[in-house]
């Protein structure tokens, strides 16, 4: 069943035709058999920490994700780009790190999200996969950016149900059967409905009556249905495990056995998200799509530190926000079974950067030659094909914080909050936790990797808009100032 009322008016019907148009007028006349491309499903979850998953640790079972692990291949040394989600979202889609368009700061509601965004110039996965004759679909969170020329429906998708901004509830707070943390009546703005905050659909807005997890998961599931006997790029952002954390008491009854309130609620809002992942494979498998469909799981960030008592980023440092492990590596899985054996475990560095490459070569899809991506076709690496890591460096500019992945070898850069510069340096062989700084009794490594980040970073534009908030946080007892 749908879970939204669609608007009735012949303007608002007349809007959703002339964006549906848009969307779909640089379809090719021409494409290749589809039974020769992969269908696509790209799963992003919101905040989600490494450790999570079962797959990744947790003691707490995510039964559906894991079984895409064991189908697929688990990554444990999978990255974002940033440690927030607008600027890791925006390099994620277009396969370039987002700071070479000015997309290195997050989007606030509302001004950010109205006034600036995702450079809508820039090449898209999306994009590429409707111009080589895909149907395609977001369904979730967009965080982009919400000037018409940014609008999902301009950026390469032929359906969006969603929101815009970057946080909104999941359900009604004052519903008799709904809980939520933090509770309404103290912390009011989270649970505003606003243009950031309001679901949409066609481009026009809808009354969401149901779960939004649930909701999400029903409209991939008649997309899956429809577009059966078509290449298809399913595009799925939860808003889960986002705060505020909500759950009705059916949704929490599941879990009665967690005795502690906040982390049963947590553990809930994931059990959604699983749930939704595995009614999602279920329905490729009914469909006969499973074997040449590629599913990749991802969290755009890791968990943040305000919700540190229930989430986990174990056993990496820190949080989102910030630019350690905890902040920028994250659970990443994908599968194919017609193309990839499944069931193992990859140790190798990727980035969400690859997800782009490699999608668009397994699709025939094309990219723009002036505008390259920054990431890797992943396929030779799993299947034996390309020897080595598909990175030897990888790299992130919050100014004034960055750092650098080069081997082995990670460098924080950030300012104290009195403005002094912090540098950290940090063996991830030995210390993935990052516990050990390094960077005292070894100036030449210091010093080369800085070279190494400067170079890589003035070939980047400079941030269309600045940062609108700034952190004094701990990075193992010392001060520093985190940007975003």
């Amino acid at each position: 069943m749908r879970s939204c009322s669609r608007p009735t008016s012949r303007a608002s019907m007349a809007a959703a035709a002339t964006l549906g148009a848009l969307s779909v007028m640089s379809a090719p006349a021409q494409a290749a058999a589809p039974s020769a491309r992969p269908n696509v499903v790209v799963i992003v979850a919101d905040d989600l920490g490494y450790n999570d998953l079962s797959s990744y640790g947790s003691k707490y079972p995510t039964p559906n994700i894991d079984r895409l692990a064991k189908d697929g291949v688990r990554f444990t040394q999978g990255y974002v780009t940033a440690a927030l989600c607008s600027p890791s979202r925006a390099g994620m889609l277009t396969g370039r790190y987002q700071q070479r368009f000015g997309h290195e700061y997050q989007l606030y509601t509302p001004l950010n999200n109205r006034r600036d965004g995702i450079d809508p110039g820039q090449p898209t996965l999306a994009r590429s996969l409707h111009d080589a004759g895909y149907r395609t679909a977001l369904y979730g969170k967009w965080h982009l950016g919400m000037a018409p020329e940014r609008h999902p429906l301009k950026m390469g998708f032929d359906e969006f149900f969603g929101v815009s901004g970057g946080q909104t509830p999941y359900i009604a707070a004052d519903r008799p059967d709904v809980v939520s943390s933090p509770p309404a009546d103290q912390a009011p703005g989270q649970y505003q409905r606003n243009e950031s905050s309001s679901f949409q659909e066609a481009g026009q807005p809808v009354d969401l009556q149901d779960y939004a997890t649930t909701a999400f998961t029903d409209h991939a599931l008649s997309f899956i249905d429809k577009n059966k006997d078509r290449p298809f790029f399913l595009m799925m952002t939860y808003t889960a495990p986002h705060v505020p954390l909500q759950a009705t008491k059916a949704q929490l009854a599941k879990l009665a056995a967690i005795e502690d309130p906040e982390m049963r609620l947590y553990r809930t809002v994931i059990n959604e998200l699983d749930i939704g992942v595995g009614q999602i494979r279920e329905r490729l498998a009914k469909n006969g799509l499973t074997d040449n469909t590629i599913v990749v799981f991802i969290s755009d960030n890791g968990c943040p530190d305000y919700v540190k008592q229930v989430c986990s980023n174990d056993p990496l440092n820190a949080w989102k926000r910030y630019l350690t492990e905890g902040g920028v590596r994250v659970p990443y899985m994908m599968s194919w079974p017609a193309k990839v054996k499944g069931g193992r475990t990859y140790d190798g560095v990727v980035s969400s950067l690859d997800i782009f490459p490699t999608v668009a070569a397994a699709a025939g899809a094309k990219g723009d030659d002036r505008q390259p991506t920054d990431g890797r076709d992943l396929l030779p690496y799993l299947q034996g094909k390309a020897k080595g890591a598909p990175h030897d460096r990888l790299y992130w500019r919050s100014l004034p914080s960055y750092a650098i992945r080069d081997g082995d070898w990670k460098l924080i850069v950030n300012a104290s909050p009195k403005g002094e510069t912090v540098t950290m340096l940090f063996d991830l062989a030995k210390d993935r936790a990052e516990k050990h700084d390094l960077a005292p009794q070894n100036p030449e490594i210091v010093a080369r990797l800085n070279r190494e980040w400067k170079a890589w970073s003035d070939t980047l534009a400079a941030p269309r808009w600045p940062t609108a908030r700034e952190f004094d946080v701990e990075i193992n007892g010392v001060p520093v100032r985190t940007t975003n």
